[in-house]
């Protein structure tokens, strides 16, 4: 029997095969670039003030509108890979985290001088694991406490990284991302 690939697994390869292409002579997408202003933007302000429904509603719009943009080949550059990333990293999931993962990783190998994919890629690794039942790396997310309400570093695998690679990504020490989760209201 053929193995058959998903539409997620496809994408990847699609992306890829785009590497080695002179990829970064393009001009980023614009229409990848507007997809993740918006998603930033319903993600603006007090987290109280979102509805959660619909956002969730508009995270699954976003992410077939994404999909088909990888399926037709219009991520191309360091910028697209990330504005893709995002989408997905939003999503609900593993599949949707493994491809952010994959995304950012992209990224930031195609854009090494930037940190914001590098820390990107932390970020979809640890709730990529998290959303696996396993405890993240990098401390870079959070939830609320099931004893208290308040916002909370999620558990943790203190030996996986060191504070060093965490700073090397543009992260948090574990110790200032505990202090952090203070900030949540």
């Amino acid at each position: 029997m053929p193995y058959k690939l998903s539409k997620r697994s496809l994408a990847v390869l699609t992306i890829l095969a785009t590497l080695g292409t002179g990829a970064q002579a393009l001009e980023p997408n614009a229409k990848l670039r507007e997809i993740a202003a918006a998603d930033q933007q319903d993600r603006a302000g007090p987290i109280d003030g979102i509805d959660n429904t619909k956002l969730a509603r508009r995270d699954a719009e976003r992410r077939i509108q994404v999909m088909q943009l990888l399926e037709q080949g219009e991520v191309r550059v360091a910028e697209d890979y990330f504005n893709a990333a995002i989408i997905f990293h939003h999503g609900e999931a593993v599949e949707d985290f493994k491809l952010a993962f994959s995304l950012t990783s992209i990224a930031a190998a195609l854009r090494p001088d930037r940190p914001g994919p590098r820390a990107a890629a932390c970020s979809a690794w640890d709730r990529l694991l998290l959303r696996s039942g396993k405890p993240q790396w990098y401390g870079t997310q959070f939830e609320p406490s099931a004893k208290t309400g308040k916002i909370e570093l999620s558990v943790v695998d203190e030996t996986a990284v060191t504070d060093a690679d965490r700073k090397a990504c543009g992260l948090p020490t574990l110790q200032e991302s505990r202090a952090n989760a203070d900030k949540f209201k």
